[in-house]
């Protein structure tokens, strides 16, 4: 989808902590779950529903470091049962799943482009555009 995408504004029921990471997240995701769930409840963007949307993008993330560890193993080409080379799968994968990361990123309002989006529930004074206290500017 292209366009304009929606202002990210902070939400009224906002989880107050971290939520228990799903089974279906791989156990080594847990840093990451971790570390990007607590910015979204700082920032009051994350609620009970978007939970789900955070272990797809979770699990995004993961096929994107499984499919660039086979393709480290294994080389970009592999040969077939005759000898020809023909693109690693992984490669398909990595391409999809890299597709996933950047769109849920972007949704979830992790890349900086969906932090600076007019409407971002800012800290502090504001004129001080979002700077952290004891900053002049």
């Amino acid at each position: 989808m292209k366009g304009r995408k929606a202002d990210l504004r902070s939400i009224d029921g906002g989880m107050k902590g971290v939520p228990r990471m799903p089974a279906s997240v791989p156990a080594d995701m847990r840093p990451e779950w971790n570390s990007v769930a607590s910015d979204m409840v700082k920032r009051e963007i994350l609620t009970e529903s978007m939970v789900g949307v955070l272990a797809t993008y979770m699990i995004a993330l993961w096929t994107v470091r499984q499919a660039q560890q086979a393709i480290a193993e294994h080389g970009l080409l592999t040969a077939t049962a005759h000898g020809n080379l023909k693109p690693n799968p992984a490669s398909g994968i990595l391409s999809k799943a890299l597709e996933q990361v950047s769109r849920l990123s972007a949704e979830l309002g992790l890349t900086p482009a969906a932090r600076s989006k007019q409407g971002f529930n800012r800290r502090g004074d504001p004129n001080d555009d979002g700077a952290p206290p004891g900053l002049d500017l």
